[in-house]
């Protein structure tokens, strides 16, 4: 076998240095780069789980903000402290609500938890994110992609969480609470109650003057809740929609936090 020639040499040695650079610069790095990368943005289970098959009708989603994840995989609202070690994505004290889930969702709660405590290796490219442990891989999209912001009116928002100052807190089982905001006007219920009344939207704010309530039969043990929910209803709230989430937060930071049904 001949020699081979310098300039052929040369060529290889920069196509692996190429290589090498493109293959170490793609996806996840040092612990700063995943705080810059993943803070302040929301991911979304979408399609095919691959190795992180979830009960039909749910997803995983995952928001991460200031050296915090909220999590959610169908029943309660997770959250946890998030650190990054190079690859790795490092999740500790994880704690959440405590809703009465059908098993299947509980059980998919605790797979979720094990699996973000796992230390799982992380991996982004664009708004593509890759989750992976030595036994399962979970494959998020950046909710902006996977899912735009719904309209507030028009739209039948389902109350699934109450806010605390920042707090998550759970909604009573069997409580059907909704509202829809359309033509100047709101209506719906909190499982006990049916309301309706003006609606007034500006930019970022909504107001429900003068709501009339008529009480309705409701699951017993829930006769009661919805009377905070409607003084929550009381006075200018802010208005936050996010991909299928609508907020809805008064001045003190307390507030309610609705979903929408998928398209």
């Amino acid at each position: 076998m001949g020699a081979v020639p310098v300039t052929m040499t040369i060529r290889w040695w920069l196509l692996l240095v190429v290589t090498t650079m493109a293959v170490a610069g793609c996806g996840s790095g040092s612990g700063s780069d995943g705080a810059a990368a993943l803070d302040g943005r929301t991911f979304v289970s979408v399609g095919d789980e691959q190795d992180f098959p979830l009960v039909a009708g749910t997803r995983v989603r995952l928001t991460f903000r200031d050296g915090e994840v909220a999590a959610e995989a169908g029943c309660n609202h997770l959250a946890g402290s998030v650190a990054f070690d190079g690859d790795r994505l490092v999740v500790t004290e994880v704690g959440g609500t405590a809703m009465g889930c059908p098993p299947g969702l509980a059980d998919q709660d605790d797979r979720l938890i094990g699996f973000l405590q796992g230390r799982p290796r992380w991996a982004l490219d664009g708004d593509t994110l890759l989750l992976s442990t030595e036994t399962a891989r979970l494959r998020l999209t950046d909710l902006r992609s996977a899912e735009p912001d719904r309209p507030l009116t028009g739209v039948r928002w389902s109350l699934d969480t109450l806010l605390e100052n920042g707090t998550a807190g759970s909604v009573p089982a069997g409580a059907r609470a909704y509202l829809m905001i359309g033509a100047g006007r709101v209506t719906g219920s909190t499982g006990c109650t049916v309301f309706e009344g003006p609606a007034s939207v500006t930019a970022g704010t909504v107001t429900f003057p003068g709501l009339s309530t008529r009480k309705t039969p409701c699951a017993k043990g829930l006769e009661g809740w919805d009377d905070g929910v409607l003084a929550l209803l009381r006075g200018p709230l802010s208005v936050r929609v996010t991909g299928n989430r609508l907020a809805l937060t008064r001045a003190d930071g307390r507030g309610l936090q609705f979903t929408a049904p998928p398209r």
